[in-house]
């Protein structure tokens, strides 16, 4: 962090006549605008619905050093509206800057309360700034509608050989305890000048505006890569007028991106790494913005995914060829089954009518056992009664002989 004791940086010092004690004027400060917000609010009848913008305001006005640092350092006020809806209308910075060098830009922010950015934009210094003078200055900025607490943010964008910018820190005490300084390319804070860290400080930034009806969000509805650019599609619910986008890059430099409308659709196109800022402007003229960074990793990741998603595609047409020879393979297998199944059905119709005819075999054997038995049976009855004859013949024969014999001696 770079400071500068304004008591040394400047020649021409910026006084202020304060009647009031200092620990008293940041109170009434308050306490005129709450008085202004509530005769604004309770006399809608007599007065618009939206006066003359006013002014928020967390130091007392008096500078006690000034601060600057580089990129991406920056100087940030947290800013609490007493409305939900708050259109900013320009921001005033109590600042010296050293003009010197080629023309260069510094950037003014305005950020919600989750730290995203809602509205960016490059300046030249030398359009803002007279050279080496302590003052405040005022920048007009397109109706910037925010809804709840924001932060303005200035990027002094210092440099040795450029433009250096020194914004003033009010460190009398009581602290408003809503000065930061943000690490810008992160969207972290890096201090907070509260009244317990080592050096306390009000930041003298200031913002002009007044209540707002709360608008709808700018939001991001898709996001497609390929390999020459990032499509992101936003949806805005509501008429717009005109819409535009630019992103910083890494390094700080400002890109013009281009952007196409087709109804509720704001389509950017970026071939680039950094913080992108899409802006659309309202048919009553207000701006709503959104933020969106866009990471190298991001398109490294896609690429990665798109070789992954081109192997797989390979891997997958390898897959169709193999599932469509395995088709092919359980026609011919379901062929093969259905023909062995008519073949099994023949067969099997054969085996019954082989069973058949062995049931019939087998009776017709069983019969002929049984005649087989019979005649055996009979066989041996014929047997025995033919030993008998034949025995009773030879026994007769022997009678006759032995008779014979008798009567021949």
């Amino acid at each position: 962090m770079i400071t500068l004791n304004t008591r040394y940086f400047c020649s021409t010092i910026f006084l202020y006549f304060n009647p009031f004690p200092r620990e008293g004027l940041k109170r009434l400060g308050f306490m005129l605008l709450l008085l202004a917000f509530s005769t604004m609010f309770f006399n809608t009848v007599q007065t618009p619905a939206y006066a003359s913008p006013f002014e928020l305001a967390c130091d007392d006005g008096k500078a006690g050093y000034g601060w600057s640092d580089f990129y991406p350092s920056g100087a940030a006020v947290l800013f609490s509206p007493p409305s939900a809806g708050w259109r900013i209308t320009a921001v005033k910075i109590h600042a010296a800057c050293i003009l010197k060098g080629p023309a260069s830009l510094f950037y003014i922010q305005i950020w919600d309360a989750g730290l995203n950015t809602k509205y960016s934009e490059p300046l030249l210094f030398n359009r803002v700034f007279k050279n080496a003078t302590l003052d405040w200055y005022t920048i007009r900025l397109p109706n910037i509608v925010v809804t709840g607490d924001f932060y303005v943010v200035i990027i002094p964008m210092f440099t040795l050989d450029g433009p250096q910018l020194w914004i003033s820190v009010d460190n009398n005490p009581p602290f408003s305890n809503t000065s930061l300084i943000m690490n810008v390319d992160r969207h972290t804070p890096l201090f907070h000048m509260n009244a317990t860290s080592g050096k306390p400080g009000d930041f003298m930034i200031r913002v002009m505006g007044e209540p707002a009806p709360t608008l709808p969000e700018l939001r991001l509805a898709s996001v497609e890569f390929n390999d020459e650019e990032t499509v992101m599609v936003f949806n805005y619910p509501g008429e717009v007028k005109n819409a535009w986008a630019r992103l910083t890059r890494v390094n700080g430099d400002p890109v013009e991106c281009r952007v196409s409308r087709e109804g509720w659709s704001i389509t950017v196109r970026v071939n680039e790494t950094g913080l992108l800022n899409v802006l659309v402007e309202t048919a009553g003229g207000d701006v709503v913005g959104a933020g969106l960074r866009i990471n190298a990793s991001l398109r490294t990741r896609f690429k990665t995914l798109s070789t992954n998603y081109t192997a797989l595609q390979e891997f997958s047409e390898v897959l169709r060829r193999m599932v469509e020879t395995l088709e092919t393979e359980n026609e011919n297998l379901r062929t093969q089954v259905r023909d062995a199944n008519y073949a099994t059905s023949i067969l099997q119709n054969q085996v019954w009518r082989l069973m058949e005819n062995n049931t019939r075999l087998e009776r017709q054997t069983a019969e002929l056992s049984m005649s087989i038995d019979r005649l055996r049976l009979e066989n041996n009855l014929l047997l025995i009664l033919l030993s008998v004859a034949v025995a009773a013949l030879l026994l007769t024969v022997t009678v006759r002989r032995l008779r014979v014999g008798k009567w021949a001696g």
